[in-house]
């Protein structure tokens, strides 16, 4: 008798495999949608070609994006956006020419001058 990988276990393999690393963040950003007001919100994570943030309300999937904190600049198109408690995580794909490490450096540089 052939067992069936339980979904849950199948779910969880297929998103941790990954085509390019990701670094954690934990940094606030402002998000800023073409119909909407600038949201804060939270950078998680950041790789090569997309972030994921938490935010305190849902965010159209498929509306383009900026994302503003210090001197980054990022800009993508919502590609996932669930509720997790009580909060939203999204998936922005990254779009443009960008260099999203030297803009974390920034990022981080600035950070740490507040400290």
């Amino acid at each position: 008798m052939v067992k069936k990988p339980h979904k849950q276990a199948t779910a969880i393999a297929e998103s941790d495999r990954r085509t390019k690393p990701r670094i954690k963040a934990g940094f606030s950003v402002l998000l800023r949608t073409p119909n909407a007001h600038p949201m804060e919100a939270c950078l998680l994570e950041v790789s090569s070609i997309g972030v994921r943030l938490r935010t305190p309300g849902p965010v159209a999937v498929g509306a383009t994006v900026r994302i503003e904190a210090q001197e980054l600049r990022l800009f993508g198109t919502i590609k996932r956006c669930a509720q997790t408690h009580k909060a939203y995580e999204v998936g922005i794909v990254l779009t443009g020419p960008f260099d999203v490490l030297g803009e974390l450096r920034k990022l981080y540089a600035a950070a740490t001058e507040l400290i």
